[in-house]
């Protein structure tokens, strides 16, 4: 008998930015890197005889959990990456929901009739891990495997390995957790799913699952942001931009001393002169919800991408979406070349600070330059 230990990878940037990462090779997250500790204890005492993973480097790393304490090399099977999402790679879901909902539905509830121009067809991504899945049999018939995939791969070979046409799976068959492990059994030409997406080794703080909802059908949505770039030069987006600023400054210092709203629009008109949507508003469908500015000079020879402000509009605070800013502005620095992102942040503020250091910053310094205390933080894009 041949078993299989069939695992989703470890949180990655998409998981935790919402944005569609098919064959995008994002990295993993701090809260993945917790996940993929609890998965190698969870390895720990389980004779496992070899381990592959996808190209991607999130399954890579995963996979790290599992062969680096054996002792044995890591094989790469390209047939167990991520559906390919064609031209959706990368965009934010709230974006791809606002330009193509029909087929973001069918994605997400009927996927045997989602279709893309340009992206990878349910069934073509069945018989390509079902040939994934034999190959590994073949190779390493009579012993036990781990192959680390992804979770609309695995999604789809588990359900069609329990007899589910896509249909079936797209309306039935639960979604996996980050690591979550399932066990396939093969014997005399027959295969069986044992058990499927068990995450007993994670707790509510480690799970991904347990800070999103969309996961749990069309009744539970999460506020999926879409980005637009605003012309400050026009009257109303110079007034948006000064209202946010006046009200981001307010919230963080609680006084508006020392502020020069003057020398912050003057900043973004220079922003905005070298890279043309250097200022951008974020949406959730038509709806105001926030305000991301990059500048793509200062520390430019360091590699480094500066965002000189985030906002979040009040309604869309402590609702898990801000970290869509921060995803959006890893995306479009990375595309640029950069190896890092900086940013400034209130000494005072913590609610702030601890959502940049939970994100995976880390502070480098202190802004001597600013009229304010400002920690100097830095994110890592490689």
């Amino acid at each position: 008998m041949t078993k299989i230990y069939l695992v989703r990878h470890a949180q990655a940037e998409g998981n935790l930015y919402r944005r569609a990462h098919g064959m995008y090779d994002s990295c993993v997250t701090p809260q993945g890197y917790a996940q993929i500790a609890a998965l190698r204890r969870r390895f720990a005492d389980i004779p496992v005889d070899a381990v592959y993973s996808s190209p991607l480097l999130r399954t890579r790393i995963t996979a790290a959990a599992i062969y680096e304490p054996k002792h044995i090399p890591l094989r790469v099977l390209n047939d167990l990456h991520e559906v390919n999402c064609g031209p959706w790679e990368d965009r934010t879901w709230g974006d791809i929901r606002y330009t193509d909902p029909e087929q973001l539905e069918n994605f997400n509830y009927h996927f045997d009739r989602w279709h893309v121009n340009g992206a990878e067809s349910a069934k073509d991504v069945r018989e390509r891990m079902l040939g994934a899945l034999r190959t590994i049999v073949c190779e390493q018939e009579g012993k036990t495997v781990a192959a680390v995939s992804h979770g609309m791969a695995s999604r789809i070979l588990l359900g069609t390995l329990r007899g589910m046409s896509l249909k079936e799976i797209s309306e039935r068959f639960p979604h996996g957790d980050n690591t979550a492990v399932s066990l396939i059994e093969y014997d005399q030409g027959n295969f069986r799913v044992v058990f499927a997406n068990d995450t007993a080794h994670l707790n509510d703080d480690l799970s991904t699952f347990a800070h999103q909802s969309w996961w749990k059908g069309k009744d539970w949505r999460d506020i999926g942001l879409r980005f637009v770039p605003l012309d400050i030069e026009s009257n109303a987006g110079a007034a948006l931009y000064q209202l946010c600023r006046a009200e981001g400054w307010l919230s963080s210092h609680g006084a508006m001393d020392r502020y020069d709203g003057a020398a912050f629009y003057a900043q973004a008109r220079a922003n905005q002169a070298v890279y043309s949507e250097a200022v951008m508003a974020a949406y959730c469908e038509d709806t105001f919800a926030g305000l991301l500015q990059l500048d793509t000079e200062q520390d430019k020879a360091e590699g480094v991408g500066r965002v000189p402000f985030v906002y979040m509009a009040p309604d869309y605070r402590k609702q898990g979406a801000g970290v869509q800013l921060i995803g959006e502005a890893v995306s479009r620095y990375r595309r640029l070349g950069r190896k890092k992102l900086r940013l400034r942040c209130a000494a005072e503020n913590e609610i702030a600070q601890n959502f940049y250091r939970r994100i995976g910053f880390r502070k480098i310094g202190t802004d001597s330059t600013a009229p304010v205390h400002l920690d100097l933080l830095e994110l890592n894009l490689v």
